[in-house]
């Protein structure tokens, strides 16, 4: 089945679970820059708390993985959509 082959109902469920896919995509991507400046923040604010360390830390790194797993997740999605209608 082509793209070409479905009807108009289809073809707009299948734009709608394109755009869903790319909200998924700047949904993580958001959370891991948001993680990612709460850890810058929090290591401007060491020299008043050193136990801010880690947690600043620990927020850059869940921040990167965040992200990482967002454009992993669209990239595989997406694969998948498009081995559906081809």
């Amino acid at each position: 089945m082509t793209i070409e082959d479905l009807g108009l109902t289809d073809r707009l469920a299948l734009d709608r679970t394109h755009l869903a896919n790319q909200r998924t995509l700047l949904a993580y991507t958001r959370t891991g820059i948001y993680l990612i400046f709460t850890s810058l923040g929090l290591l401007h604010l060491i020299h008043i708390d050193r136990d801010l360390h880690w947690i600043a830390w620990l927020a850059f790194i869940l921040g990167g993985i965040s992200i990482l797993t967002g454009v992993i997740n669209y990239f595989r999605m997406k694969r998948k959509i498009n081995r559906l209608y081809k």
